[in-house]
């Protein structure tokens, strides 16, 4: 008796979990030092994978009436469609670009939830995303970044933070607890959290390895930051705002104070913050880029802070002003609801 097997039942027996994953996420060969993984954590990754992309944010369409009118199914559907083109089309398209384009740049945006003022104006959004590894290694991090903001007469509340969550699905599909990368409380910033140590150990996770061959593979610190945040929803190019105007907070404005733009002038610091820029010749003529906080600390944790970047300055202490809650003397900067100081 022949143990032969029909050449259509022999493919079939070869098609595993693993190789489903490739083929349906395009999904390349790892590193050869990361383990293949098992066959349950890639039963477990391509069901779970399948169905997040399912509520992929960026696939939703709006129904339309017989004369082309769009038929909204929230009160704040137009709202979260031009809020989801900001971030996940026009935002990420740009940053995507940071990639090679032989190892693409996994991600899955979830609906934003959005609330709103008495005027009808942003008031918080809670923004959720996957990020996959273009590798076949049955990883993800999962993403969280909420933002509040509220501005009044005499006052104004901004709050806005930044997680994430590893999920190997050698263990589970659910993941653990989130971890908080950085934050702005009312120009009380923590990003202790935010530093290399956790670049590396992100990357690792995602890449399945920190080394310089897979940094040449994928993308350096930087840019590996600057779409991570970006898939959190800011993918405003000075990492000041959040789409629809939503202020991220402190931004440090260099050509404010006439002593700190003197110093950067007689350093020579390029405008734009790149040691490779051309040096100021002018300083009537000068405005050296300004720093957010948010991008000052990512620069810092991928190490690669700028001529100006580098001497950036913290918000100033706050004291009291009966208009504007602020001391509003000599900061350099902008506060925390958006206007100059």
């Amino acid at each position: 008796m022949s143990t032969n097997q029909p050449p259509e039942k022999k493919q079939k027996a070869d098609v595993t979990w693993r190789s489903k994953c490739i083929s349906k996420f395009g999904l390349k060969e790892p590193p050869s030092t990361v383990p293949t993984g098992s066959e349950d954590a890639w039963k477990r990754y391509y069901k779970t994978r399948v169905k997040i992309e399912e509520d992929d944010a960026r696939l939703e369409d709006e129904d339309y009436d017989s004369d082309g009118n769009s038929i909204a199914k929230e009160e704040d559907a137009e709202e979260v469609s031009e809020l989801m083109w900001s971030w996940a089309t026009y935002g990420m398209e740009r940053l995507e670009k940071l990639m090679p384009e032989d190892c693409k740049w996994h991600w899955t945006p979830q609906r934003p939830k959005l609330g709103w003022d008495s005027d009808c104006k942003l008031q918080s959004a809670d923004y959720y995303a996957h990020v996959w590894s273009p590798f076949a290694i049955p990883h993800a991090i999962k993403l969280y970044h909420s933002w509040y903001g509220k501005v009044g007469w005499s006052y104004s509340t901004l709050n806005t933070d930044y997680h994430y969550m590893l999920v190997d699905f050698e263990d589970s599909d659910e993941g653990g607890k989130y971890v908080q990368l950085c934050s702005f409380d009312d120009d009380v910033i923590k990003t202790s959290n935010l530093n290399k140590t956790a670049v590396a150990k992100l990357r690792k996770f995602l890449y399945g390895g920190n080394t310089k061959k897979i940094k040449q593979q994928t993308c350096s610190d930087k840019d590996f930051l600057l779409l991570l945040f970006g898939s959190m929803g800011s993918t405003d190019e000075h990492l000041e705002d959040d789409a629809k105007d939503a202020c991220l907070g402190w931004t440090w404005v260099p050509s404010n104070d006439d002593d700190t733009k003197e110093m950067l002038f007689k350093l020579k610091a390029p405008e734009d913050d790149d040691e490779n820029g051309v040096p100021p010749t002018t300083l009537g003529k000068y405005y050296p880029r300004r720093c957010s906080w948010l991008r000052y600390a990512i620069l810092k944790a991928a190490d690669a802070l700028g001529p100006i970047s580098k001497h950036y300055q913290p918000p100033p202490e706050k004291k009291a002003s009966p208009t504007r809650g602020y001391d509003d003397s000599d900061s350099g900067g902008y506060s925390s609801d958006g206007y100059e100081w």
